[in-house]
């Protein structure tokens, strides 16, 4: 693709994937990623367990333009090299993990009852009410990512995560492959929610209707101000059915909070763009 200004060139996909199937070309990615810096060929051909250093140097320049880059100072992955390695690591494409359920001893912010559960399966955490159908979070989490916290941590560590991905949502971009995002509010579910469809790879995100104005500024200042550490406590403690009311119309939807008597209210554009926002105690 070539604008005034841009230009995109692009490789077939079936070419560049080939280029990673071979495991001294695998080892060289992994090598370059775990040094502090460039590598000169001869430092990088020592620290890969391949001694022909003919085939070393034919495996290294397939890599070469698209996985590693060479400087002055030596070879270095490049961003997509970065990516590769990371999904590695991370266990995207080589990894598959279970969690048996963890019971939280906190509330069901729909129903009120102690019956909130995380579990993994299937690349995705879970935080659901087993006593009532209204509470399910799911979204992706990386398999290989669980073994890096006891079981005792991984629930908060679900929740941080899904604040990376809503974040990452919220400002347009796709977690799938970073694509431009167009929200749309599906005002005919029951409850109303938002959907987020990707423009380029389909990707689909779908929230409650109030999720755009759980990670907004102003009721993260809101919390605070009340005592409550937006950023410290899990998004299933911030507040309950009770507190939050709301309402829908042909121009989007009304979100009003209210704790210790004081109520935030922000409106929602059936885009999923939180429009504007206002608090009793201001």
């Amino acid at each position: 693709m070539s604008e005034e200004g841009l230009t995109v060139e692009t490789q077939p996909a079936e070419a560049v994937f080939a280029l990673l199937s071979n495991d001294t070309r695998i080892e060289i990615l992994r090598v370059l990623a775990a040094a502090d810096g460039p590598l000169p060929f001869s430092e990088l051909y020592d620290r890969v367990e391949l001694r022909d250093s003919g085939q070393f140097n034919y495996h290294l320049q397939k890599l070469a333009g698209t996985f590693v880059k060479q400087g002055d100072d030596g070879y270095e992955l490049t961003i997509a090299g970065m990516q590769v390695v990371g999904a590695l690591i991370a266990g995207t494409y080589t990894a598959t993990a279970t969690l048996d359920p963890i019971e939280l001893d906190d509330p069901c912010p729909k129903c009120g009852t102690r019956s909130v559960v995380v579990t993994y399966n299937d690349e995705h955490a879970h935080v659901n009410c087993t006593a009532c159908d209204e509470f399910h979070n799911q979204y992706s989490f990386p398999p290989g990512t669980l073994s890096q916290y006891d079981r005792a941590e991984l629930p908060a560590a679900f929740d941080r995560w899904i604040r990376v991905l809503f974040y990452q949502i919220t400002a347009g971009f796709c977690v799938n492959c970073a694509g431009r995002l167009s929200g749309s509010l599906d005002a005919a579910h029951d409850p109303p929610r938002f959907e987020w469809r990707c423009e380029r790879c389909g990707d689909i995100a779908i929230a409650e209707a109030s999720s755009p104005v759980f990670f907004h500024p102003a009721l993260q200042g809101f919390l605070y101000d009340r005592g409550i550490d937006p950023q410290e406590t899990p998004t299933w403690r911030l507040f309950g059915s009770d507190e939050l009311e709301i309402t829908t119309d042909d121009s989007g939807v009304t979100i009003a909070i209210t704790i210790d008597g004081e109520t935030l209210t922000a409106t929602i554009d059936t885009t999923g763009t939180v429009t504007s926002v206002n608090r009793t105690d201001r």
